[in-house]
């Protein structure tokens, strides 16, 4: 199994077309965080779930491509 960090989920859904700010709307936590957590800083577990769901659900959606 493949586990991915928050970081690199982060990364894909930038790369997929979404902001910071939409990324942050979406899990319920501000865009600043979004930011540090997208540099790698740790984030509260709550906003880690809630990227991984956000993550999951965009790469579910067709919103990803899927890594060679």
């Amino acid at each position: 199994m493949n586990e991915m960090t928050i970081q690199e989920m982060l990364a894909e859904l930038l790369e997929a077309g979404l902001s910071q700010r939409v990324i942050a709307e979406r899990v319920g936590t501000t865009q600043p965080t979004i930011n540090r957590a997208a540099k790698g800083a740790d984030v509260r577990y709550v906003t880690g779930k809630a990227i991984e769901r956000l993550y999951s659900e965009v790469k579910e959606a067709g919103g990803l491509e899927p890594k060679a």
